[in-house]
């Protein structure tokens, strides 16, 4: 009886799908990958005179693979002071050729491809970002980018953006980027970024453009990661200019504990990316605690490390910043030469 029901399910099967003229599979499709991360801090601010407990920031990701093609999603709901919002982080849509595996072709808004230091929290290894990170280059992108893998040790990519950490575009102008990527040896990578466009709203004058490096050493116990940003943008007077750096190292001390410090300097001497002519200096240093891997995916290692990410880490850092003109306001909203914060983070990939 048994048998008899088998055959007469696969006959109807069968014929169904010859009605509708495509294969049969009883392979499931692959499932959609979900991840992601939590923060919570607690943050000192001398020149503010506050201390504050927040629920910070929540981001969620969804991979989907697609045959050659594969779907990357975030939404991240972050709160900022006081106010919450949630924004699609991430869109990433890409696609390799199966018969032209070196190249890759992606579609959407993701990680400009500059520098060490990344936009979400896991990915770094100090839980405040420096001034080259906030004001030297962009951190988002959203355009096409093409890549092409030429050998293990060596890649280039570029890409065309709407414009330096925006979504739709200010103008109608776009942005070039090109960047190179090699590895001389196995602990090092070193790579070279030009970009090139207008960055105004409303006007394709002004066009800005950058050349950024950036150094990955990765010795095991000791993570090294540098950038270095030369910057200039057009004007009717003449070509204002600024240029930064930022040197990031940590130490594995134990098992479970490391400890992070960095150095960061931005001379914007033309006020052009801060609105004030000065040169930003600050020195961050703390200690991590950290355990249990976090699982494979997004949020698995630092860049171009092999740092898997802890599922569960606990960071402090004190930071003091310098300013060779006031420029941190105080509670009454006055200008300070100096500041020092302090930060507690917990961070949580799932």
């Amino acid at each position: 009886m048994r048998s008899a029901l088998w055959s007469a399910l696969l006959c109807v099967v069968g014929t169904s799908a010859a009605a509708q003229r495509r294969a049969v599979t009883f392979e499931e499709p692959p499932p959609v990958t979900v991840s992601g991360f939590a923060v919570g801090r607690a943050d000192y601010d001398r020149v503010v005179k506050s201390n504050t407990f927040t629920a910070g920031k929540v981001g969620v990701s969804l991979f989907k693979p697609a045959g050659d093609a594969y779907l990357f999603a975030q939404l991240t709901t972050a709160l900022e002071d006081g106010a919450e919002s949630t924004e699609i982080d991430n869109l990433l849509v890409s696609w390799t050729p199966r018969r032209a595996n070196r190249w890759a072709v992606a579609f959407g808004r993701f990680d400009a491809p500059i520098g060490f230091e990344r936009d979400d929290e896991p990915l770094n290894l100090i839980p405040t970002n420096s001034f080259n990170f906030s004001y030297a280059r962009p951190a988002k992108l959203t355009g096409v980018l093409v890549h092409y893998t030429a050998s293990p040790r060596f890649e280039v990519s570029a890409v065309a953006a709407n414009g330096w950490d925006v979504a739709a575009d200010n103008n109608r102008g776009k942005t070039a980027l090109a960047r190179a990527q090699w590895i001389p040896i196995p602990w090092v990578t070193l790579g070279i970024t030009g970009m090139y466009g207008p960055e105004h709203d409303a006007t394709d004058a002004h066009q800005r453009s950058l050349l950024s490096s950036d150094l990955t050493i990765d010795r095991g116990r000791l993570i090294v990661g540098a950038e270095v940003n030369l910057g200039r943008e057009q004007e009717s007077g003449g070509a204002p200019t600024w240029r930064g750096a930022a040197a990031t190292a940590f130490v594995r001390v134990t098992r479970t504990v490391g400890l992070t410090v960095r150095y960061d300097q931005l001379e914007d001497t033309a006020g052009l990316l801060t609105g004030t002519s000065q040169i930003l200096r600050s020195v961050t240093v703390g200690p991590m605690w950290y355990f249990s891997n976090a699982r494979e995916g997004i949020f698995s290692n630092i860049e171009h490390t092999r740092f898997h990410l802890p599922q569960v880490a606990l960071r402090a850092a004190v930071r003091a910043d310098w300013s060779t003109t006031p420029f941190f306001p105080d509670a009454a909203g006055a200008p300070q030469s100096s500041n020092t914060k302090a930060v507690l983070e917990l961070v949580y990939v799932f």
